[in-house]
């Protein structure tokens, strides 16, 4: 009886371990429900993929389209403070608009805002076309280029603003991996922050239609985009004390609240951590030459996971190469248990 009585016991502690065990979990994974129909959350610094549902399923993305348009004309155009004419076949697009005229002059750099912040298709398919060189099939051929490049495998442009087309699609996972690259351009960053903007070649005030930047505390760009067949897709950013956040949100009527409960559960979670920075010392190699960190690696964590870190160096011979005054010599990787983070680069002088 004694022997039962310590059984029943025994089993009544390991069911409240495991409880009290599946609690702290969820109280670190658990996040709000989101309505869209496919979404992701990344780590803006080191690509880290923080959640997600759907993320690979190819989905229309109206016009977060612009988001490469405007980071590619910013790559390709070397003046953005020059004046071009606006191709008459590039006025009176439907949709969003910032109402250019036909042959009006007009700033690069204020179509590079009308793009973002109002969203101006009129705007998007000017800078295609000079940038495209006058051919904006060039453009877009341009685009789908730039989006193998990044790793965005499961696009297709088929135009620069985002309309709709049955073979123009993106991924969530694919629209993380564009914005979090341009992101990371000082001058797409600005116009991406901007509450306003005014436009002097055409004597007009742009409004960002991206409630993000000034609705939420931390929020820093990015893009907003809607057609029937889209429904609301957003791509957002925030960032908070160093750690920075992108969210998408393909498909979701509520897709400005969706995204701020995102970042409040992101930012409870997680924190951005240095670790590994360049020129860090690791070791000797065997004929006592310094190694150093190539390149700097800085990542979300949460408080749990900084425990389970650990580093790799490699020290390769075959990779050994001459860059000014000194030698790549190997490789490191970063793992978090045994998934791996980063790989970078060592090198010697």
């Amino acid at each position: 009886m004694i022997i039962k009585r310590i059984i029943a016991l025994l089993i009544v502690i390991f069911i409240f371990l495991c409880q009290f065990t599946q609690i702290e979990a969820m109280q670190i994974e658990a996040m709000p429900d989101i309505s869209a129909q496919a979404y992701i959350v990344i780590d803006a610094q080191s690509g880290r993929i923080l959640k997600s549902h759907n993320a690979d399923i190819k989905l229309p993305i109206a016009s977060t389209t612009k988001i490469m348009t405007a980071i590619l004309a910013i790559e390709t155009i070397k003046n953005l403070n020059q004046k071009i004419g606006v191709p008459p076949e590039c006025s009176g697009i439907e949709g969003s608009s910032i109402y250019l005229r036909p042959n009006q002059t007009v700033s690069v750099i204020d179509l590079l805002y009308g793009t973002m912040l109002r969203s101006g298709n009129d705007a998007a398919s000017t800078l295609s076309k000079f940038a495209g060189r006058n051919d904006s099939e060039g453009f877009i051929s341009m685009m789908n280029k730039k989006a193998k490049e990044l790793g965005a495998f499961n696009t297709n442009f088929e135009n620069a603003n985002g309309l709709h087309d049955d073979n123009h699609y993106s991924t969530a996972y694919d629209l993380a991996l564009i914005s979090s690259y341009a992101m990371k351009n000082d001058t797409f960053k600005k116009i991406a922050a901007a509450e306003k903007y005014k436009a002097e070649s055409i004597n007009n005030i742009f409004y960002n239609k991206n409630k993000v930047v000034y609705q939420y505390k931390y929020g820093t760009g990015i893009k907003i985009g809607f057609t029937k067949a889209a429904g609301r897709c957003l791509v957002a950013s925030a960032e908070k004390d160093g750690t920075e956040i992108i969210a998408v949100l393909l498909n979701d009527n509520n897709w400005f609240n969706d995204s701020y409960q995102t970042f409040d559960w992101a930012f409870e979670n997680y924190k951005c951590y240095s670790i590994v920075e360049k020129r860090q010392f690791v070791k000797y190699t065997d004929e006592r030459n310094p190694v150093f960190i190539g390149d700097s690696f800085r990542c979300v964590l949460t408080n749990k996971e900084i425990k389970q870190l650990r580093f790799e160096a490699l020290i390769k011979p075959e990779l050994m190469s001459n860059d000014s005054d000194t030698k790549t010599c190997g490789l490191y990787n970063i793992y978090l248990g045994k998934i791996k983070l980063h790989t970078g680069t060592l090198i010697t002088e």
